[in-house]
C-alpha cells in the first residue's frame, strides 16, 4: 500500500514529465537566441575596443632570413629588439638591418634607428639616421639618406618629405623630399635642391 507521500511524489513526477518537453524546448529555444544574437555581434564587429598598445611578443638581438621557392636565402633582417603591436599589426624593429640580394644581383642594404612595418611587410618606414643604398650590376651605387624614409619594397619605391641626400657614384643631389621608383628607373629630388656633379 502506497503512503500518502508516495503518492504526492508520483503525482509531481507526472505533471514535472509533461511540462518536461516544454522545459527543454524552452531552454534550447533561448540558448538558439542567445547564439544568433553572438553570431550577429561578431558579424557586426562588437563594440569598438581601443587598440592593445602593449606588443604580443618580443624579440630581442635577432637575425631572421627569408628564403625563396627553389630555397635560395632571400633577406636578411637583424635588429636590437622586435616588438609587435596587436593593436594595429605593426611591427617595431629597434636598429634594424635589411640586406636583399634578388634574382638580378641587385643588392640592397638599409639601417635606421627605428624601423616601423606594416602587416604585410608592404610598407616600412625607417625613422632616425635613415640609409638605404642600392647596387646593380652595370650601375653606379646609389644611396639615400635621410631622418625619414618609406619604403614600398614590392613597388621598390622610396619616398620622404624630410631633407634628403641622394648619391650615385660622384653626382650628389640634396633636397626637401624624395621620390625614388626603382622599376621604372626615376628620381626626384625636390625642394631646395643643391647639386654636386662630376666634371666631364
Amino acid at each position: 500500500m502506497r503512503t500518502p507521500l508516495a503518492a504526492r511524489i508520483e503525482r509531481l513526477w507526472r505533471s514535472a514529465s509533461t511540462l518536461l518537453p516544454l522545459m527543454l524546448m524552452t531552454l534550447l529555444a533561448a540558448f538558439s537566441w542567445w547564439v544568433a544574437q553572438q553570431a550577429l555581434h561578431a558579424l557586426r564587429g562588437g563594440a569598438p575596443k581601443p587598440a592593445p598598445q602593449q606588443p604580443d611578443y618580443f624579440l630581442r638581438d635577432f637575425r631572421t632570413r627569408s628564403y625563396d621557392a627553389q630555397g635560395r636565402p632571400g633577406a636578411l633582417l637583424s635588429g636590437a629588439a622586435m616588438r609587435h603591436l596587436p593593436g594595429d599589426q605593426t611591427v617595431r624593429v629597434e636598429q634594424p638591418v635589411l640586406d636583399v640580394v634578388d634574382a638580378r644581383g641587385i643588392v640592397t642594404h638599409a639601417s635606421a634607428r627605428v624601423g616601423i612595418s606594416n602587416a604585410d611587410g608592404s610598407n616600412v618606414q625607417l625613422l632616425g639616421d635613415a640609409q638605404v643604398r642600392r647596387t646593380a650590376p652595370g650601375a653606379l651605387p646609389l644611396s639615400i639618406r635621410s631622418e625619414f624614409l618609406n619604403i614600398f619594397p614590392d613597388a621598390q619605391r622610396v619616398t620622404s618629405n624630410r631633407p634628403t641626400v641622394v648619391q650615385r657614384g660622384a653626382m650628389r643631389l640634396a633636397g626637401n623630399s624624395l621620390a625614388f621608383d626603382g622599376i621604372a628607373g626615376t628620381l626626384s629630388v625636390q625642394g631646395g635642391v643643391r647639386a654636386s656633379l662630376p666634371p666631364n
